[in-house]
């Protein structure tokens, strides 16, 4: 929020880059390996506790921070999406939780000994949260069983705790908000089953698919009022569209500024290719969408932080800056030509991310529909 606040960040993120490089990184991305020294850099000089007030062991700070944070560090392709599903799950906690809940779990998120994992997405449902299964019975002590299965859980198995969205009352089409519920559940409760996903080797984190059968989940573990939790649903969404806009704009950054340095020394026939404006437009094109998508970051980040409403915002967000993405890794792939999938030169990588995060985590063409209802008043159309 602050110059002062913003500053740091950047000194600290460039000090991080000093000792962490994207090697690095896609090493770990290619094995599935756990990025363990850039999630201590962010543990050790406190950018981990962005957004988290000091009294509950955070560095303070804000939105804002922390989307500079992940904008600096993706540019330089520094990947870790452990960090987004800690701090998409402490939002909601903020808000909703108890100060039992908020001294229980928040210090360790900001110490990097426990990290969220985040889980909403099954087979089934797909995007339509409100037809999701994972239920939660409501037992006469008090306490939750939950059963359901859950997949693309991001660092499940490495995670302390999952934030799980389910059922407290089955589903009504006439009244399909009400009945979600969210859960803080122990990643290690009885009856949990998580499995590796196939997954190609892009991201360092690994998914699982988890099944939950007759998990235990105690009564003060439910976060807001039981059949209430979508407004605290939509506070962590929200925070991750923001969040992850950030990561696009930044790999998109990263992904054409290779390209661009590829294309000035690139010379097949005694003239950079970078001279040719098939290579050139393009590349323009891509840079002001990603300027103009970094614009309209920081500006919801601010408003985000002032505590208004960013539902449309940040679901243009995220169409606007995965759109830059998908174009600034295309050109990259036309520039890099057959080079484009040789290991060493790590374009693929991004050029398949970017494809994915038009579709992940949730379908473009949703958000459209939800934009042309919201935003222009055009009737619902899913």
């Amino acid at each position: 929020m602050s110059a002062e606040s913003l500053q740091a960040v950047r000194d600290i993120c460039a000090s991080i880059t000093r000792k962490v490089d994207r090697e690095y990184i896609a090493r770990c991305s290619k094995t599935g390996e756990f990025p363990a020294k850039l999630w201590q850099a962010w543990v050790e000089t406190g950018l981990i506790g962005l957004g988290l007030p000091e009294e509950y062991g955070g560095t303070g700070g804000s939105t804002e921070d922390m989307i500079l944070a992940l904008d600096l560090q993706y540019q330089a392709g520094m990947m870790c999406t452990a960090i987004i599903t800690n701090y998409m799950s402490r939002a909601p906690l903020l808000r909703y939780g108890t100060e039992a809940q908020k001294q229980r779990y928040l210090p360790p998120t900001a110490t990097g000994a426990e990290y969220f994992s985040f889980g909403i997405t099954e087979p089934d449902s797909g995007t339509n949260t409100f037809k999701i299964k994972t239920n939660a019975r409501r037992r006469p002590d008090g306490s939750y069983v939950i059963n359901g299965q859950k997949t693309y859980q991001t660092g499940f198995k490495e995670a302390a705790h999952v934030l799980l969205v389910a059922r407290t009352s089955p589903h009504e089409p006439e009244n399909r908000t009400s009945g979600i519920s969210l859960f803080i559940v122990d990643t290690r409760s009885a009856g949990i089953t998580a499995n590796e996903m196939d997954i190609v080797g892009i991201l360092p984190e690994k998914q699982y698919t988890v099944f939950y059968d007759s998990v235990v989940v105690p009564a003060d573990n439910i976060l807001a009022e039981e059949g209430k939790g979508l407004e605290a649903l939509f506070e962590s969404l929200n925070t991750e569209r923001l969040l992850c806009s950030a990561l696009n704009v930044a790999q998109a950054d990263f992904v054409l500024n290779r390209a661009v340095q590829y294309a000035k020394t690139r010379a097949p026939f005694d003239k950079p290719i970078g001279a040719y404006q098939a290579i050139q437009h393009p590349m323009a094109h891509a840079k002001m969408l990603i300027e103009a998508s970094r614009t309209m970051l920081y500006v919801a980040a601010q408003k985000h932080d002032n505590g208004e409403k960013i539902s449309l915002e940040s679901n243009m967000l995220k169409v606007l800056s995965s759109e830059a993405f998908k174009e600034a890794a295309t050109i990259a792939m036309t520039t890099f030509g057959g080079s484009s999938v040789v290991e060493s030169q790590d374009i693929l990588p991004f050029f398949i991310l970017s494809q994915l995060n038009t579709v992940a985590p949730i379908n473009n063409n949703s958000v459209l529909s939800f934009i042309a209802e919201k935003a222009l008043g055009l009737p619902k159309s899913y």
